[in-house]
């Protein structure tokens, strides 16, 4: 047997060493990545649905308008100050 030989039988039980191991290894493996799947799924799941809860649950922010801008000049302003005034003092049933 020369050196080119007994290397090729050493490599050869190293990786058989290997890959045993490693096939012992796989189910542990595969447990623990599915567990890290599904973990992280669970946190964007709920993750999602606190957003779109808190979404909800939070007041909308009122529109406001500090102006009123027209394109009759031949209105008088006090006019539209009137007509702002009447619309937000209207009693919505």
């Amino acid at each position: 047997m020369n050196e080119q030989e007994f290397e090729n039988l050493w490599q050869e039980a190293v990786m058989q060493g290997k890959s045993h191991r490693m096939a012992l290894q796989y189910p542990q493996w595969e447990r623990r990545v599915r567990r890290v799947r599904n973990s992280v799924l669970a946190v964007l799941v709920v993750g999602v649905m606190s957003a779109t809860t808190l979404s909800f649950l939070l007041p909308s922010t009122p529109d406001e308008y500090y102006a009123v801008y027209t394109n009759r000049a031949s209105v008088d302003d006090t006019q539209w100050v009137s007509l702002a005034s009447e619309m937000l003092t209207i009693d919505i049933i």
